[in-house]
């Protein structure tokens, strides 16, 4: 009896030992989610509502993968969210997509999913083949009537809208109308995808620079994805995603709703709970400088403080063990912005600019501010890279920041 008992012992001791095994075990053949596009969210700040509409998002995805899910987010809306239909197909042209490709994204198995407020989804894995720098479209129908309280402002592809539940159709004739949120979009945060040749992300975090205004839609010519097909062309095996949101401030949120919230305040959301990000390139502060109004005004900063605000996102990068790459702000001398340049503020961005060149605080530096500006013209952007209003660059601009991007700080 006692020689039974002694071996019960051992026979629970040695399962009590195997047991921690297991959890890792699982965790090893889990698959490895690489965020392919994202948009940051932002509150609307308008009444806007819709109800049994369709909409069908195009996104441009870095990189590819044998997998897809979807994050959605009511990160603003103040009640539940409400969404049915939504599906996922490889887009040809317009509005039309491949009906072979085209799949039900389902929620807990469930085709209906209602994000509680303040809360982001994610979709069940959906099998599906993606190529890199390749356009998904997502539909989805909005059965009841809903508010569009959170959105993204820059419309980086392109958003088509029609009557009824037509999620699964090839086509939807209707160009983008506007429904009450401009050239905005609501609720689509993020494209995930596993099985990918990519290793890792790289997050682009800054304001409408990186975001893409002025830059022409739905011909992947932000910064960012030019900077992605480059490093795919490199064999670097990094996917891309654009943090960026117009308007944006690193100490302050927007002067109005769309312009989101302070840099600083959404570094968490935006960068470091990205699932497996490796990197971070930090472009921001124009903002910061352009719509104060001087010493003693409300948001006004100096040199100093974004010097401070930019310090903070290398601690906590690294804290999190990513790699943080700080980028030059850009010229915006005689931008058509009222008030938004004056001599001191061009001070301050070449004090700025001067100490990131020098600091050692970064894992390296990228020189935005020489590959724009005018060699003949300090302080300003050249002509062929002028959007047309002295601040933001055009398509020539973004790939010339793209084109002046070390991909030997990736390798």
């Amino acid at each position: 009896m006692l020689h039974i008992t002694r071996r019960a012992a051992l026979f629970s001791l040695a399962l009590m030992l195997a047991m921690p095994v297991l959890p890792a075990l699982a965790k090893d053949h889990a698959p490895k989610w690489i965020p392919t596009w994202y948009a940051s969210p932002e509150p609307s700040g308008v009444e806007a509502k819709i109800s049994d509409k369709t909409l069908r998002q195009v996104v441009r995805v870095s990189a590819g993968g044998t997998s897809v899910r979807l994050r959605l987010s009511n990160a603003y809306g103040a009640a539940p969210l409400k969404l049915e239909d939504i599906r996922v197909a490889k887009r040809l042209t317009g509005s039309r997509v491949d009906p072979a490709t085209d799949n039900a994204v389902t929620f807990n198995g469930r085709a209906t999913v209602t994000i509680a407020p303040g809360a982001y989804v994610l979709s069940d894995p959906l099998p599906m083949t993606v190529a890199a720098d390749s356009d998904l479209a997502i539909s989805l129908y909005v059965p009841e009537e809903t508010p569009l309280v959170t959105v993204h402002d820059i419309q980086r592809g392109v958003l088509y809208i029609a009557d009824g539940r037509v999620s699964g159709a090839p086509e939807i004739p209707e160009a983008k109308t506007d429904i009450g949120i401009g050239n905005a979009f609501p609720w689509l945060a993020e494209v995930e995808v596993s099985g990918s040749p990519a290793k890792a992300a790289l997050i682009t975090f800054g304001d409408s620079i990186t975001d893409g205004y002025g830059i022409t839609p739905d011909l992947g010519r932000t910064w960012p994805e030019l900077l992605s097909r480059r490093l795919h062309e490199a064999g670097i095996k990094l996917s891309v995603v654009n943090a960026g949101l117009s308007g944006n401030r690193l100490l302050h949120h927007g002067q109005w709703a769309r312009f989101g919230d302070g840099g600083l305040s959404r570094f968490d959301r935006d960068v470091l709970a990205q699932p497996n990000a490796a990197a971070v390139i930090v472009l921001i502060g124009i903002n910061d400088l352009g719509h104060a109004q001087g010493p003693g005004s409300d948001g006004y900063v100096s040199a100093d403080d974004l010097i401070d605000g930019l310090s903070q996102t290398a601690a906590r990068a690294h804290e999190r063990g990513l790699k943080i790459y700080a980028a030059t702000m850009t010229p915006f001398r005689d931008t058509v912005f009222e008030g938004y340049f004056s001599e001191d503020k061009e001070t301050a961005r070449q004090a700025i600019n001067a100490w990131i060149r020098k600091q050692t605080l970064f894992d390296g530096v990228i020189d935005f501010e020489k590959a724009v500006e005018d060699p003949a013209r300090p302080g300003h952007l050249r002509r062929e890279y002028d959007v047309g209003d002295h601040l933001h660059p055009n398509d020539a601009g973004a790939a010339a920041m793209a084109a002046a991007i070390p991909l030997g700080l990736f390798k």
